[in-house]
């Protein structure tokens, strides 16, 4: 049997729209400090690949930390027009990555994507909807997203007396550049690097590769 919930409560909520390795450093933070929240992963490759072999490990061992890894979607990389089709094939693709079943998801820029009606298929397994429980449980929503607070900061928050959901992005947290443009130029250059090194490698094996199937005579 679950635990009941306390009176006074934070639901704290970590999305990773940038660099996994940020949100495992958190998970760390976190883990040392006894603290558990849940990490909403985007699967759609935008800013990152989540079947590189580095990421798979990273939201692994945040999993193996004791928190939850749920899904962040975005409705405009969807291949499906439904979506709540389009959120358990996510879902499953998350689960695959992770080895254990997802059993949470929110959507990824409702400000300026508008906010999706996810009924998932009558077959999937139940899951939770990060918006639905901000509504059904009356809490105060608070994110820094693009740091910039919204209405309140964290520490204005608690002031307001109430459960709280707390959204706050690692990157923003634990990268070194407090401007957020340059921040995620940065990401950008390094991300540009990690790929251009890729091409590198394999152009630079061509030569050998060549010389080897002359000697073969194929």
């Amino acid at each position: 049997m679950a635990a009941p919930r306390p009176p006074r409560f934070i639901v704290l909520r970590h999305d990773v729209d940038f660099a996994p390795r940020y949100a495992l450093e958190m998970a760390d933070l976190e883990h040392a400090a006894g603290v558990v929240s849940t990490y909403h992963v985007l699967v759609d490759g935008q800013f990152y690949n989540p079947l590189d072999s580095d990421v798979v490990r990273q939201l692994r061992r945040i999993h193996a930390l004791g928190h939850e890894v749920g899904l962040h979607f975005a409705l405009n990389t969807a291949v499906e027009e439904d979506a709540g089709r389009e959120v358990a094939f996510r879902l499953e693709v998350l689960g695959s990555i992770l080895g254990v079943p997802v059993r949470s998801f929110s959507q990824h820029d409702t400000v300026n994507a508008g906010v999706a009606s996810t009924v998932l298929p009558p077959d999937h397994p139940p899951c939770v909807d990060g918006l639905a429980v901000i509504r059904e449980h009356g809490l105060f929503y608070v994110s820094d997203s693009a740091m910039k607070w919204r209405r309140h900061t964290f520490e204005t928050a608690l002031d307001e007396g109430r459960n709280l959901c707390l959204l706050a992005h690692p990157h923003s947290w634990l990268h070194g550049q407090h401007d957020y443009i340059a921040m995620i130029r940065d990401l950008e250059a390094r991300e540009a690097q990690r790929i251009a090194g890729r091409y590198d490698a394999f152009v630079n094996a061509l030569p050998g590769y060549y010389e080897r199937r002359e000697k073969e005579g194929v």
